[in-house]
C-alpha cells in the first residue's frame, strides 16, 4: 500500500508536465467592448438592403458588344479576371474589374470601347464563379466549405451544418466579412435573436466565415475530457459486481453474498 502511495507521487508531477504540454488550443473572444460593438455592427448590418454581387479574381466573365456582327460571333467572349483583379479585353488592354458588379464592368469596357466602335455597349455577366462559397467552422456538427448557391442567410447556413454543438457559444457567433476597400471586419450575434425574429436575416455574401466559438462550459468539459480521460491512463474495463448466492452447498445460513471484480484482459486485480 505504502509503495503504490509513493509511486503515485513521483508520478504526479509527470501527470501534470504532461497535462501542460498537452493542452488544447482555445480561440478566446475579444473584449467586452469590442463584442459590444460588433453585436450592435450586426445589427446594422442585419438592416441594410441584399449586397449587390461583386466580381472577384477567378472568375470567368463572359462579356459580350450588343451591336456585334456575324464575324465577331466566334470570337472569345470569356474572360478569366487575373489573381491582381484585371482582364485583357481585345482592342481595349488591361482592365481593373475586381470588386466592381457587372453593370460596373459593363459601364467600364463600354466606356472604353467608345473611341473603337460606334455602338459600343457590352453586357458582362458572371459565367463561372470559382470563389462562390462560405466557410463555417467551429462548434457546429458538420464544420465544412459550402457553395453559395442563390441567395441564402446566415441562419440557414448554420443549420445547413448541422446546427450548433451542445458545448457551442450560442450568444457570441462571428461573422467574418470583407468590406468595400478589401479588409476583414468581425461582426457578432446571438443565434437565438436570429430564430426569435429580433433580428432580419442577413444574407450571405460570397467568402463569408461564420466562426461558431465555445462556451466556458465546452472548455471545462474540454478540460476534464483531455486530463481525466486522454492524459491518465484510467482502465476503463475494472468494474464491481455482485453476486448472491442462495443454493451454494457450503451455505450454512439463509445467503451469502460475494464480491467479485471483473477485470478487462491483461489486468491485474486482486
Amino acid at each position: 500500500m505504502k509503495r503504490c502511495f509513493l509511486r503515485g507521487l513521483l508520478l504526479a508531477p509527470l501527470l501534470l508536465l504532461l497535462g501542460a504540454c498537452g493542452t488544447p488550443a482555445k480561440i478566446g473572444l475579444p473584449d467586452t467592448r469590442t463584442l459590444d460593438a460588433g453585436h450592435a455592427a450586426y445589427a446594422q448590418l442585419a438592416m441594410q438592403p441584399v449586397p449587390p454581387v461583386l466580381v472577384q479574381p477567378g472568375d470567368t466573365l463572359r462579356i459580350s458588344r450588343d451591336a456585334r456582327s456575324p464575324a465577331e460571333e466566334d470570337r472569345q467572349t470569356l474572360f478569366v479576371v487575373q489573381p491582381d483583379g484585371y482582364i485583357h479585353y481585345p482592342y481595349v488592354g488591361r482592365q481593373a474589374v475586381a470588386g466592381l458588379t457587372p453593370d460596373q464592368v459593363s459601364q467600364r469596357l463600354t466606356a472604353a470601347g467608345a473611341r473603337l466602335y460606334r455602338e459600343p455597349h457590352v453586357t458582362v455577366n458572371i459565367a463561372v464563379a470559382p470563389s462562390n462559397r462560405i466557410f463555417v467552422g467551429g462548434e457546429v456538427h458538420n464544420p465544412s466549405v459550402y457553395e453559395l448557391n442563390g441567395q441564402a442567410s446566415v441562419e440557414q447556413a448554420l443549420i445547413g451544418a448541422g446546427g450548433l454543438l451542445p458545448s457551442a457559444d450560442s450568444g457570441n457567433i462571428a461573422l467574418v466579412r470583407r468590406d468595400a476597400n478589401g479588409r476583414y471586419q468581425r461582426y457578432f450575434f446571438a443565434f437565438s435573436d436570429l430564430l426569435s425574429g429580433n433580428l432580419p436575416p442577413v444574407a450571405l455574401q460570397r467568402g463569408d466565415l461564420i466562426f461558431v466559438p465555445k462556451s466556458g462550459i465546452g472548455n471545462a468539459v474540454e478540460a476534464v475530457d483531455m486530463y481525466f480521460t486522454r492524459l491518465i491512463p484510467i482502465n476503463k474495463g475494472i468494474g464491481v459486481g455482485l453476486n448472491y448466492d442462495l443454493n451454494h452447498s457450503d451455505v450454512s445460513n439463509s445467503g451469502n453474498t460475494n464480491i467479485r471484480t471483473v477485470c478487462s484482459a491483461g489486468a491485474n486485480c486482486q
